[in-house]
């Protein structure tokens, strides 16, 4: 087991200094040095297991306590809040990597159906409702998106969801005289059907867009801001307008993966 953050994030928080101010960071550069010191990495493998087990013991009022302060604490830039919600979620979630960034307010609800790979980030205020959730490599959601419940949501390597987007994973089918007014209806009254939400490799999700259930975006397209998306999209095209339609292609990543 890796630790929750090892060398290759502090790595990876170097290049992003360097990249915007010139100059390493002194303190990214020692933390990276002393992490892939083996034997100081086994005494922090050591310490965030046993920090896990006792964040996520199953004592009612303590487990609802935690939950409140870790969802609550505060996030980037300051680093404390995000490595407890790391310690935390790693014994919730059923995969969750090294190197992976939750904020604050972030909320899963079904945390032991969900598979979160390295250097994924789920930004301030994610709700994530859906039965079955997948997050890639590399991949952002962006504050206060909203993906719905009922069905499942996968959003594969690099792929991105800006700002207050929403992802409908599940709806109410109106054939055959049935209602549509929600869960508080009796079931036999309802036409639900639970799909998913599919993002492929580097496809991206403009801010406010939504995306209706079953709908894959595929890889690399785009989907502009406040689009509301019916049917799947071609890969690497653009798509934009109150009625989406493909209005360009996108150049293809020219960069290998990470």
């Amino acid at each position: 087991m890796r630790p929750a953050f090892d060398e290759s994030f502090f790595g990876h928080l170097n290049q992003a200094c360097l990249a915007e101010t010139g100059q390493p960071s002194r303190l990214y550069s020692f933390m990276e040095r002393v992490i892939a010191i083996t034997a100081i990495r086994g005494l922090l493998v050591v310490f965030e297991r046993s920090a896990t087990i006792i964040l996520t013991l199953p004592i009612p009022i303590y487990a609802m306590l935690v939950r409140l302060i870790i969802g609550g604490a505060r996030g980037l830039p300051s680093f404390a809040g995000v490595y407890l919600r790391a310690l935390y979620y790693r014994g919730v979630i059923r995969k969750m990597e090294s190197n992976v960034i939750i904020e604050q307010g972030v909320f899963i609800a079904f945390p032991e159906n969900t598979t979160l790979k390295e250097f994924c980030f789920l930004d301030k205020n994610v709700i994530i409702m859906a039965k079955s959730v997948q997050i890639g490599r590399r991949v952002h959601i962006a504050p206060n998106v909203f993906i719905s419940g009922g069905g499942a949501f996968r959003a594969d390597d690099y792929s991105c969801i800006a700002t207050g987007s929403q992802l409908i994973t599940s709806t109410e089918i109106l054939k055959g005289g049935a209602r549509c007014s929600g869960p508080m209806v009796s079931a036999d009254q309802r036409n639900v059907h639970r799909g998913q939400v599919v993002l492929e490799k580097d496809a991206f999700v403009g801010a406010g867009a939504t995306i209706l259930t079953d709908v894959v975006i595929a890889q690399g397209s785009v989907v502009g801001g406040g689009v509301t998306v019916a049917r799947s999209t071609e890969a690497w095209g653009v798509y934009a307008g109150t009625k989406p339609a493909l209005i360009g292609m996108r150049e293809k990543v020219k960069h290998p993966d990470n």
